[in-house]
């Protein structure tokens, strides 16, 4: 018979019945006790766990077969996937299955060769390395969810060209030119030009896409590796969730996320929320007759401890994430404008090509009746028809920007990349662009405002209170041995560190401790290490009793743990049988105490009105200092509890004092709110705190302005109808108190009223929010996989500063596209009436096929390289927001093309038909060569040479008149103009049989570089001219509205005057509109003390 010793030195055996066929030795430590008799305070207690409640029936080994080997297990992973099945999770007769087949979770614990004591079994003593780690990763898997399979670098170009229609119109016109081209046995060059800057385009594309779905794959794998705490050979510590192990002990507590499928061990009144796969929102509440625990599940109450039976795409959230992970391929709003704008320009360039075409032909067939006016002219002059749709092709591809898919491409990778740098990974491609558009955040407090590391800086016990280090007070003190009496500090050292789940790690190269856990209890245990004593140690001393935990939750607002202490306190000269050690809501925890500590904790005196008056003003004065407060309270029994005190204990309590707790705002908060603002951005915290925590922390922040803004509850804003919400959101600054659907809703409604709206979320409850925003923000830190899942953007550092970043890269993904646009399309604008105008008046284009594809080529990828590559400028941030709605072409962009195109149309037309008159002719440099190329090669070097001051003009957007400025921020801009002209030199001078062009003389060139300079001071005095009338016109404006300036700026009236007291419907006056202070608008009549100022408890009510 398969027999060991168990981790306790007792004999353990197979479940009864399970034959092995065999025998065998098993390392001890992985055979748990078959049974256990749980002790306590009360009589034959029963935790939910009792393995005397998991079913003792016959066991009989699945499958049967030999014994098992070290290599080998005694069940298998679809084994396991049977027994847990998600589907089957409310059918009894699977308990009945898992109890009478194989043992209930003992009996798995033995044939995954581990103990729901102990876990598994490590390499060494004090390691975490599991000894049989390959061999179970083998059998069962690694906890890790596969990808979806990636694209291939040719499916990402053919899914290019099909969702691209310029990409289409491009290839058609390369086939057409190249089929004409051959049959001429002339001109498939030009053809070759065309598929040459399809081939760009789809490179630079096809590249991005693949590049990004590799960041995004590595980031899937990022999100999914959340800290786990597992028992491995009786030690607990955290490890990554990519290694928790099939037969692993997990513990799991409020917050927690189910990191694989499981069994339910034991534990205390552990409640789970299945809604992330059921979508209901009923919590479940896990025991021996409900054990079924599943991934991607979270914890909403209580502990307990889950053996793992299944883990990665096995688990049942692996397999739904499976169903679930598909690239995205969604068509930003920014490219959905481009399309129109596209489509719009291929029409009229479609047009335009057609007028080409005809004007040529009703041209040649006058030439031709005037040449044969008895008719028979020469078949073979048609093929001049050829030439002629070759040019109106040629017109038609120089009209559509095929630059402009390269230009978003180029500028979105580009954002992206620098917002990884600043902390952003940008899970969805159009939220870089939608935050460009944004004009409100909607934030949380903790961690992403505040540092979300916990310090206790004031305490007060008795009547003494204590400034410590970081208060601010000038008498504060290092909070030490020396600070409290040796019997109040032992006393606080117990009740601390016993009343807690929280554990402290300290990293490498980082002084500050992480808490695994509560940072609310992290920072008292730090308090406990301050005052010389080990919290793991004291745990050990002092022992929890079973089943004595009462656990956290929203609705308490506090936690108490029954244990058998080792401290007295109150004057008793021995430790009590039991204690009940409670912490929470400082109000709240008041209100269950009878009596009082006193401040060296030698002895208790009744907690009279008085004394609960006194504390009640600290605890506002505390809350009003942004501290969050915690009350702590005991209360002894020297007997065994009755029933009524086993399930009702906290009450007739002593209050032994209160802490408080400071988490510190960021520093670079309150200038990056500031910017926010600036920017013409309304920052609103949502917050779970008390309101007056919630507006000093606001007001540090530079959120909470004194000019009438508003301060609301959640059960206030919750109480008013659609239209009162309406009313009073442009003055809402804070909403504290809130809940989930609060937050919901103030999104909705700011949507409704045409707001591009921000959110940032961390936990599962800020799902909604995060999806109904426009660009939901995850915390990449503190957030749980849910929030990710369900965010557009995910901030690496938990900080608010990204978001600012983000606002920043995703204004300037808009800007570089309208400057590449208006460079572009005057570039096409007067390619397209040079090449119209000179066929229809002359014989031939001025630009030939080769030069204006050429001028396409070179313009449309160096030229969207160096302008979409531009780095935001100092300003951008203090520019206003872009309108979802508002068209990609502004007033300014369509003025600037149009100056622009009437300087180079102008001059390349004096160039056109009066070149050889006015310019000089050299026949030395020139003999031989017929003057019409030598024009037209003036006319396409100058042509080229103005397109690269217009590219310089370009970046400027809204006709400022210093148009260097930043000139050389971006290192690539001039490297890329530097190009043109060295790439364009070396064609016209050496390059002529292809480019249809003749060497020019220096005197030539300097011509040709003279007219482009020209455009400088021409585009810098209509500039001026601009700058000056809108100045004029801002200088009028501002005195006529300075006549009636009392009523500007005035917020819709609110439906009533919000009181302490709630809404007097009967007075219609607009208090939010004429306030100089901050309104605070609460859910009940302020008490002359307020209620909790810690940890977001309701406010007591009268």
């Amino acid at each position: 018979m398969y027999s060991g010793v168990s981790p306790h030195g007792s004999t353990a055996s197979p479940p009864p019945g399970s034959s092995f066929g065999g025998t065998g030795s098993a390392p001890s430590n992985h055979l748990p006790p078959l049974s256990s008799t749980p002790t306590g305070p009360w009589a034959a207690p029963r935790m939910d766990g009792d393995s005397s409640a998991m079913g003792g029936g016959s066991l009989s080994q699945p499958g049967g077969g030999p014994a098992m080997s070290p290599d080998d297990f005694a069940i298998t992973s679809d084994q396991l996937g049977t027994v847990v099945n998600f589907d089957e999770r409310s059918n009894p007769e699977q308990t009945k299955l898992l109890n009478a087949k194989y043992g209930g979770a003992d009996g798995l614990a033995y044939f995954l060769r581990t103990s729901t004591t102990n876990g598994l079994t490590v390499t060494a003593p004090g390691s975490m390395e599991v000894a049989d780690a390959v061999v179970r990763q083998d059998r069962f898997g690694i906890n890790l969810i596969p990808p979806p399979p990636s694209e291939t670098i040719l499916g990402i170009v053919w899914g290019t060209i099909k969702e691209d229609p310029i990409i289409k119109i491009l290839i058609a016109s390369a086939a057409v030119t190249l089929i004409i081209g051959f049959i001429q046995h002339d001109g498939w060059i030009e053809g070759l030009a065309i598929l040459c800057a399809v081939i760009i385009v789809l490179t630079v594309t096809a590249g991005n896409d693949y590049s990004k779905d590799k960041k995004f794959k590595k980031l899937l794998l990022l999100q999914s590796d959340k800290k786990t705490k597992v028992i491995r050979g009786g030690k607990k510590d955290q490890v990554s969730s990519w290694d928790v192990l099939v037969g692993d002990l997990v513990e799991l507590v409020v917050g927690d996320e189910v990191p694989a499928d499981g069994i339910f061990v034991r534990g205390n009144r552990l409640v789970v929320d299945e809604s992330p796969l059921t979508g209901e929102s009923i919590p479940v509440k896990k025991s021996a007759k409900s054990p079924f625990m599943f991934s991607g599940c979270q914890v909403s109450e209580g502990t307990g401890l889950m053996l793992v039976t299944s883990v990665g795409a096995r688990s049942s959230g692996g397999k739904i994430q499976t169903l679930l992970s598909e690239a995205q391929n969604q068509e930003t709003v920014l490219q959905e404008k481009l399309r129109d704008v596209a489509m719009l320009i291929g029409k009229v360039g479609f047009a335009a090509g057609i007028i080409t075409f005809v004007g040529l032909t009703i041209r040649f067939i006058v030439a031709q009746v005037k040449l044969y006016p008895n008719g028979g002219f020469p078949a073979g002059n048609l093929s001049q028809l050829l030439k002629f749709f070759n040019v109106s092709v040629t017109v038609i591809v120089v009209a559509v920007p095929e630059g402009l898919p390269l230009a978003v491409t180029i500028s979105l990778a580009f954002s992206m990349f620098k917002m990884i740098k600043d902390r952003c990974f940008v899970r969805h491609l159009d939220a870089s662009e939608t935050m460009g558009e944004a004009t409100a955040i909607c934030t949380d407090k903790t961690g992403t405002l505040t540092e979300n590391r916990m310090t206790v800086v004031k305490t007060l016990f008795g009547q003494s209170v204590m400034h410590g280090e970081g208060s601010g007070e000038p008498d504060s003190v290092v909070i030490q041995e020396s600070v409290y009496p040796e019997a109040l500090r032992e006393f606080l050292a117990e009740t601390i560190c016993v009343n807690s789940t929280c554990f402290i790690k300290y990293k490498a190269n980082d002084p500050l401790p992480t808490f695994v856990g509560s940072a609310t209890e992290g920072a008292l245990l730090v308090m406990a290490q301050k005052l010389g004593y080990d919290y793991d140690k004291v745990r050990k001393q002092a022992r929890k009793v079973e089943n004595g935990e009462y656990l956290f939750t929203s609705d308490r607002k506090r936690m108490s743990t029954l244990c058998e202490p080792k401290t007295t306190v109150g004057g008793s000269g021995v430790p009590p049988l039991f204690r009940l050690n409670c912490k929470g809501a400082s109000e709240i925890v008041l209100n269950l105490c009878t009596s009082q500590l006193a401040s060296d904790g030698s002895c208790v005196f009744p907690l009279g009105a008085d004394e609960r008056d006194a504390i009640l003003a600290t605890i506002q004065k505390w809350a009003g200092e942004g501290l969050r407060t915690l009350g702590l309270a005991y209360r002894d029994f020297e007997r065994p509890l009755t029933r009524s005190e086993r399930d009702d204990p906290e009450h007739d309590m002593v209050f032994v004092g209160l802490v408080g707790i400071k988490d510190p705002v960021r520093p670079s908060v309150p200038d990056a709110v500031r910017t926010c603002q600036e920017a013409g951005i309304v920052v609103r915290m949502v917050t779970g705190d008390n309101v007056i925590t919630a507006c000093k922390i606001a007001r540090e922040c530079n959120i909470l302005s004194d000019d009438g803004g508003v301060a609301m509850e959640g059960p206030v804003f919750r109480a008013l109808s659609t239209a009162e919400k309406k009313a009073v959101i442009p003055k809402l600054q804070v909403l504290a108190r809130s809940s989930p659907a609060d937050k919901h809703t103030l999104v909705s409604l700011l949507k409704e009223m045409g707001e591009v709206v921000a959110v940032t979320g961390d936990g599962t409850n800020d799902a909604p929010a995060l999806k109904e925003a426009d660009v939901g923000f995850a915390m990449g830190i503190s957030g749980t996989q849910i929030s990710m899942n369900a965010s557009d953007i995910i901030l690496l550092d938990d900080n608010f500063v990204s978001i600012v970043q983000s606002i920043k890269w995703g204004r300037n993904v808009l800007s570089a596209v309208r400057k590449f646009l208006q460079f572009q399309l005057a570039v096409n604008l007067v390619a397209i009436i040079i090449t119209i105008v000179g066929s229809l008046t002359q014989d031939e284009s001025p630009l030939n096929p080769v030069q204006l594809l050429w001028v396409n080529l070179i313009m449309d990828t160096l030229g969207a390289l160096g302008l979409a590559s531009d780095v935001p400028g100092p300003d951008i941030l203090k520019e206003r927001p872009h309108a979802r709605s508002e068209p990609i072409m502004s007033k300014s962009m369509r003025g600037y093309v149009a100056c622009i195109a009437a300087y180079q149309v102008i001059a390349l037309l004096i160039i056109l038909y009066a070149g050889e008159s006015l310019l000089y002719y050299d026949l030395a440099a020139h003999s031989a060569i017929d003057k019409t190329t030598w024009v037209h090669t003036i006319l396409f070097t100058t042509f080229v040479l103005l397109q690269v001051v217009n590219e310089v003009l370009a970046r400027q957007l809204d006709f400022e008149v210093n148009f260097l400025k930043g000139f050389w921020a971006n290192r690539l801009f001039p490297t890329m103009l530097t190009l043109i002209l060295v790439i364009q030199t070396l064609m016209v001078q050496f390059a002529g049989a292809f480019m249809g062009t003749i060497p020019l003389t220096g005197k030539e060139w300097g011509l040709c570089i003279a007219i482009a300079l020209g455009m400088l001071p021409y585009m810098t005095a209509i500039r001026i001219g601009v700058q000056l009338f809108r100045r004029h016109r801002a200088t009028m404006g501002y005195r006529v509205v300075g006549v009636s300036s009392s009523s500007s700026g005035s917020t819709p009236a609110f439906g009533g005057v919000i009181t302490s007291g709630g809404v007097d419907s009967s007075k219609k006056s607009s208090a939010l509109q004429s306030q100089t202070q901050p309104i605070v608008l609460r859910s009940a009549p302020m008490p002359r003390a307020p209620a909790q100022l810690g940890g977001g408890s309701p406010s007591k009510r009268p």
